[in-house]
């Protein structure tokens, strides 16, 4: 018998992972970040539950983010997560953090700001640094005999201490025996698992080990809970494990379990054997011969009396009446669904593309042709990373989600309206196959949103990162970009949209006032980033549910938080592997949430297409694997829902407030870190949009307006003002500075597409400013003649401002086309400046380049000269002149009287 305690399902799920971390150094980490470097990671803790950590192999001039949260077990989901600055000590960054109470959980991972750039355990992008602070459960223990003998051991101990196994070759489980070969050698801590593991080995078949642990850092021995030594039996023999597999990934209590084993017999002859398999407390034994070669046996296990919860299975193989194989099965997953109601599972897809056209119409990129028609081939026939997603919706039993940004909409009706469409390289686009999938992926979805299997959001038109337009004063521009969007979205799909995708996730407070003024009633927005900042008014802070979010006036939206650490498996992990694994990592995820919370709301929100793109070889078939799973096991606890559903079956009580300015990526760094080249793009989104207004203010037209855009003559509107109000409204798209210098380092297109549209407002506005010319400036006594021509074809509304000596005089003018004459009641002389302004004031512009004075924004300016002698000159000479003609007039009248 082995005398040995079970830790947890999560110690050790694979033996073979577990070797793989044998090979990583102790907790003082060494992780390879680049050719520049390494960073080591240590941490202390105190016996009060103080926790410090330290990052070296950082500049010191950088700044770091500790970000960490508690858990349930390593690498399992954050359920409260923080910030905590960390401080440059001299030699290395550090901060202190708790103090936690003992058996607490643990994780952690470091964001440097400077570069943008998270840091993750041994760089893997779902690996944390894990710790159970001052475990109460010091020494529990994990072994196991692998296939050469060796011997796996896995104990619970007090992390950073140095712990040394202590052990022995003896005859049997009992304390007290003697050893021999009597060993000691230090344990590896792990903190991806946070526990302490050694290989020793191999041994002799039949061989019993027993040992100790020794605590170097306390010099505490550490046995068995009963004071006894750890004892292990070495049985390993020619009957191999190979494999084991269920029917099911999970079971509901009273289904039927069928549990597939496949066993190797090495022996030359057939063997006769007692397989005995544990679930619980209850065993299922079955006798059979196993031949030599493989064999496959399986057990029907019932699952009535089984409790809910995640179980090992332990395989027994008895040969003789003596033990010859002991193995742990992966994890069988029962539940109890009586009384409770089902887990919903929303998942909202967003599907983006910036506009890939160039103001004269021309496309410059390919990628909303090929994304739609040309990505995989996908049962014999070529598609696009959209079009699969419609094709496998339709197939299975699902509801989801999807927000079309407005400006796919926009690209997708443009080439299938456009006449020929002009390309700026040879990009491979087969034109006459991309517009017959764009056609037939339009309707598809068209179909799905009737049928109600998908819900369809609206989107911010050019999905601009909305918090810094707002900080920048920009609030005519987003909501105008957000009723854009709504309009976009029902000229497509003929259906109002209660929810938005708001872009990347980055919110403000000041956007439920806004999504209120555009009738938006919901939004998705990422647990991680908000839940642990807000204010809570009422109710919970259950992640698993939908929130009302109310700003100080009382205005209040719906919030879904997506589950982060699920959204993020779909993102990065799950189109990655085989579908199988996809599929059964994403159930039993699911039922994990489902035993803690049955009834709730779990939300998952992504890129649509770019776990597809990244993955073309896995992607499909994990996206399939997906679907099919979900379809399958919707039923008595877990349904896919829309998020209107969701909300409507989970009527919201939870209220908070105080939503922190943030993104999905915790903070607003992609947009604006200081980069010259993101800072170059928003300083000529702020000079262009001031002199937009500034033209429009003159014309008289409104600030912010609602474009109408014809799909043949994208990206351009019926008339000039428009057009620009567009362009300006696809400069504030943020994929721009997203992709501009670090931490994305994108092409260097996406800035130059940025700045052709703002150079092009710019310039043409300028050009149109030009037409404006003071034609000349005349005195009439006591009063000015001022000429000016107007060569725009619109009546323009500017201020004169007439400047002499220190005296300021404005003027309200109205230009109408062509040439104006105006007579203003002045008598100067001398030096004098005409200006012209557009009378826009600093509320209408927000943060400029250019200084908004009190008459505007200067469109032109002379200098002119008036003397007065000249004025009085003329005076006399027209006197002169005058009484030159009256004489003449008598001479003519004396000589008429004499004739």
């Amino acid at each position: 018998m082995i005398d040995i305690m079970k830790v947890k399902n999560f110690m050790l799920k694979f033996s073979a992972i577990v070797i793989i971390l044998l090979m990583l150094p102790l907790w003082s980490l060494i992780v390879p970040v680049s050719a520049a470097g390494q960073l080591s990671v240590n941490f202390t803790v105190t016996s009060n539950g103080l926790v410090t950590i330290y990052l070296a192999g950082i500049p010191s001039n950088n700044t770091v983010t500790l970000h960490y949260g508690i858990e349930n077990g390593p690498q399992q989901a954050w359920i409260e997560i923080y910030n905590a600055e960390m401080e440059w000590n001299g030699e290395n960054f550090s901060a202190t953090i708790g103090p936690f109470e003992n058996g607490t959980w643990i994780a952690w991972v470091f964001y440097d700001n400077t570069t943008g750039q998270w840091i993750n355990y041994d760089n893997h992008p779902f690996w944390n640094w894990n710790l159970e602070v001052n475990p109460p459960n010091i020494g529990q223990t994990y072994a196991t005999v692998l296939e050469n003998g060796s011997i796996l051991i896995t104990m619970i101990g007090r992390a950073p201490d140095q712990i040394d196994i202590h052990y022995g070759l003896t005859t049997g489980p009992q304390t007290g025996l003697p050893w021999s070969n009597i060993t000691d050698e230090l344990m590896t801590y792990n903190p991806l698992w946070g526990n302490y593991t050694i290989l020793i080995g191999p041994f002799k078949p039949g061989q019993w080990v027993q040992w100790v642990y020794h605590d170097l850092t306390l010099n505490q021995w550490i046995h068995n809970i009963s004071g006894t030594n750890f004892a292990i039996q070495d049985v390993y023999s020619p009957i191999m494990f190979i494999n084991a597999t269920y029917n099911k990934y999970v079971y509901v209590e009273g289904e039927k379990a069928y549990i597939y084993i496949e066993l190797n017999n090495e022996y030359s002859a057939p063997v006769n054997t007692l397989l005995s398999l544990k679930i619980a407390e209850f065993y299922y034994n079955t006798s059979t011969t196993l031949n030599p070669g493989l064999n496959n046996i399986s057990f029907a296990v019932d699952t009535s009396n089984i409790p809910q919860g995640i179980y090992n299975p332990l395989l027994n193989v008895y040969v003789n009446n003596t033990l010859q194989r002991q193995v742990t099965l992966s994890p069988l997953y029962v539940l109890n669904t009586t009384g409770k109601k089902p887990l919903s599972l929303v998942i909202v897809w967003n599907m983006h593309q910036p506009l890939y056209v160039a103001p004269n119409g021309s496309w410059e990129q390919p990628w909303v042709w090929l994304h739609t028609g040309q990505d995989f081939i996908w049962n014999g026939s070529l598609v696009g990373a959209y079009e699969l997603q419609a094709l496998l919706i339709k197939q299975f039993n699902v509801s989801v989600t999807i927000d079309f940004t407005p400006v796919l909409l926009y690209q997708w009706e443009t080439i299938l309206h456009e006449e020929n469409a002009t390309f700026t390289s040879n990009f491979g686009v087969n034109v006459s196959h991309d517009i017959e999938a764009v056609n037939y992926t339009l309707n598809l979805y068209k179909t799905l949103i009737k049928e109600g299997k998908v819900e369809v959001l609206t989107v911010p038109f050019y999905h601009p990162l909305q918090p810094l337009l707002l900080q920048d004063g920009y609030w005519s521009d987003v909501l105008a970009q957000i009723e854009m969007g709504e309009n976009m979205t029902h000229e497509v799909f003929g259906v109002w949209a209660n929810g938005t995708w708001t872009p990347e996730m980055a919110f403000d407070m000041d956007l439920v006032g806004l999504y209120n003024e555009s009738g938006i009633s919901f939004t998705i927005l990422d647990q991680q980033a908000f839940l642990p900042y807000v204010t809570l008014v009422n109710g919970s802070l259950n992640p698993d549910q939908p929130f009302i979010v109310e700003n100080n006036l009382g205005q209040t939206i719906i919030v879904l938080f997506r589950n982060t650490t699920l959204s993020n498996e779909f993102g990065f992990k799950f189109f990655s592997q085989s579908p199988q694994l996809t599929a059964q990592e994403l159930i039993q995820q699911l039922a994990e949430i489902y035993m803690n919370n049955p009834g709730g709301v779990v939300t998952v929100a992504l890129d649509g297409e770019n776990p597809l793109i990244f993955n073309p070889t896995t992607g499909p078939s994990d996206l399939y694997a997906i679907y099919q799973a979900l379809s399958e096991y919707q039923g008595s606890w877990l349904v896919t829902q829309t998020a209107s559903e969701a909300i409507a079956t989970h009527k919201p009580t939870s209220i908070i407030t105080n939503l922190p300015v943030n993104s999905w990526d915790l903070n607003l760094n992609y947009w604006n870190n200081g980069y010259i080249g993101k800072t170059e793009i928003w300083q000529n989104v702020s000079l262009a949009r001031e002199y937009l207004i500034a033209y429009t203010v003159a014309l008289g037209d409104n600030i912010s307006p609602l474009v109408y855009l014809p799909f043949n003559t994208t990206p351009n509107s019926t008339d000039l003002i428009d057009t620009l109000w567009n362009y300006l409204y696809v400069a504030e798209g943020s994929d721009w500075t997203w992709q501009t210098g670090p931490p994305a380092f994108g092409p260097i297109w996406f800035k130059e597409q940025a700045l052709l549209y703002t150079h092009t407002i710019v310039s043409t506005v300028k050009n149109q400013f030009e037409k404006i010319e003071l034609v000349k400036v005349k005195p009439e006594g006591n009063k000015i003649k001022i000429d000016i021509y107007n060569g725009i074809n619109s009546t323009l509304h500017l201020m004169l401002v007439i400047k002499y000596n220190s005296t300021e005089i404005a003027f309200p003018i109205i230009l109408n086309p062509g040439e104006n004459e105006f007579k203003l009641p002045l008598r100067v002389g001398g030096t004098i400046d005409v200006l012209l302004y557009s009378p826009v004031t600093p509320q209408e512009v927000g943060l400029t380049l250019i200084p908004i004075t009190n008459y505007g924004f200067l469109i032109t300016s002379y200098q002119v000269t008036i003397t007065k002698g000249s004025s009085n000159e003329m005076t006399i000479l027209s006197t002169i002149l005058g009484s030159i003609v009256a004489l003449l007039i008598i001479i003519e009248i004396i000589r008429r009287r004499y004739i």
